[in-house]
């Protein structure tokens, strides 16, 4: 992965935090995807920060660190002072890396199409489509500075809500954007422990379950609230504060998702619906956010959503909990395929899914993030407590401490024509004698 660069570091990043899922031994290798790849050389670094900066290194630094704080799939980061004295650290892309991903995109869209249609089952193309869409991001610095300010403003804002503010429930971190180019990246310097960093972080003393909770509540924030969010929190993306009170320092905006105020909704009827146990409200917000799931499946689409929302726990307790949904899953097969009269083959090929929203990529790829970050510092982390707040506030509006009901998720939208206005009677009384779905003949 290392020689192939581009993608492929990407994807070991990713399984790198699935201490959930993937056995010790290749979780060690694979964390030094997240920060510690090798570094380019320190000719090619000067000479791409004196081409973006169109000054001699001497003119811009009084002090710059040959060995990098943290080398990863992009770029590489060091330490440095600039001339009026602050520390900062200046991230320098990686030369040639841009036409690499642009490739590897490329050809796996290639790969994508192919599938797709040999086998019309396997679609993955909103998948990669969206892959296509965001990553390329990642490669304009002045892009992430951006997203870094933006972030920043809308976790540090305020909401007033009677009894406290969403946003005084975020205490994070997140370094301040000195200068930009499309190459290079200069941000206030922040001393802290890497995430990964599990002996420091314990000779620090830092709460761990305190920190990934607080993430956890800026990941929720992120997306419930302002509706744009950082797509990659693996833990190469996250320092802790070495003093006390500890606290996550944020890093790396460069994949950051931009979502409509209906998807935003959409997602937080989902996750609500999800802690409810609700099946008709569910597959109600999984057809706002454009997943279609066959109407004679309803249970199926609990058991997507629960994956999702499960709670995350320590790798081992984790490792059990997938043998334990698989071993659901097989039971629900089998109950399918006498169902459906289908031999095992068919049923194991069988997919509930008639079509799945790129929009929604970037928010899955979060949550098993968070969950396998969680997994990996062996901590219990209960997402359904700790993003109900944001979610609720979303739908109300400000943030509540209270429940919301089915009837809130009906009435809430406006009501288009006298026809619509009898359905969300007929929704209630669905929902209240828990029948799970309905057909309307013409």
């Amino acid at each position: 992965m290392i020689e192939l660069e581009g993608l492929w570091v990407k994807l070991g990043q990713y399984l790198s935090t699935r201490a959930d899922v993937l056995p010790e031994p290749y979780i060690n290798v694979l964390k030094q995807l997240q920060d510690s790849l090798p570094p380019r050389p320190f000719e090619e670094v000067r000479g791409t920060i004196e081409k973006e900066l169109g000054k001699p290194m001497n003119d811009l630094f009084t002090d710059f660190v040959l060995d990098p704080l943290a080398t990863a799939s992009i770029a590489q980061v060091h330490r440095a002072t600039l001339r009026d004295g602050r520390d900062v650290v200046v991230k320098i892309q990686h030369d040639g890396v841009k036409e690499i991903i642009l490739e590897d995109l490329k050809n796996a869209k290639s790969l994508i199409e192919w599938i797709a249609w040999a086998e019309p089952r396997y679609d993955f193309n909103p998948m990669i489509d969206e892959w296509c869409k965001e990553a390329p991001k990642e490669l304009d610095f002045n892009h992430e500075a951006e997203n870094t300010r933006a972030v920043s403003r809308n976790l540090s804002q305020k909401t007033d809500s009677g009894s406290g503010s969403v946003s005084s429930a975020v205490d994070v971190l997140i370094p301040e954007i000195i200068q930009s180019t499309d190459k290079v990246l200069i941000l206030e310097y922040m001393d802290g422990i890497r995430l990964n960093d599990n002996d420091s972080l314990e000779a620090y003393g830092v709460d761990k379950q305190k920190i990934v909770e607080e993430i956890t509540r800026a990941y929720a924030h992120q997306i419930y609230i302002d509706g744009f969010f950082n797509g990659d929190p693996h833990p190469g993306n996250f320092l802790v504060s070495k003093e006390p009170p500890h606290k996550p320092i944020l890093l790396d905006f460069g994949l950051t998702k931009r979502i409509s105020n209906s998807m935003r909704q959409a997602l937080a009827k989902m996750f609500l619906s999800c802690a409810e146990g609700d099946h008709v409200a569910l597959l109600s917000a999984f057809a706002e956010m454009g997943l279609k799931l066959r109407v004679d499946m309803p249970q199926q689409a609990m058991e997507i959503a629960t994956i999702f929302f499960r709670q995350s726990t320590t790798a081992s307790e984790a490792k059990e909990n997938i043998k334990a949904l698989n071993d659901q899953r097989e039971r629900n097969l089998k109950a399918l395929q006498e169902k459906t009269k289908l031999d095992k083959k068919e049923v194991q090929r069988f997919n509930p899914v008639d079509a799945f929203p790129g929009d929604a990529i970037i928010f899955m790829r979060v949550l098993n993030l968070l969950r396998g970050l969680s997994a990996s510092l062996n901590v219990r982390i209960v997402y359904l407590d700790i993003m109900r707040p944001f979610a609720e506030s979303t739908l109300q509006g400000s943030m509540v401490h209270g429940h919301i009901t089915n009837n809130h998720w009906i009435y809430d939208s406006p009501v288009n024509s006298d026809v619509e206005s009898k359905l969300r009677n007929y929704l209630l009384e669905l929902g209240s004698d828990k029948i799970l779905g309905i057909q309307v003949g013409q």
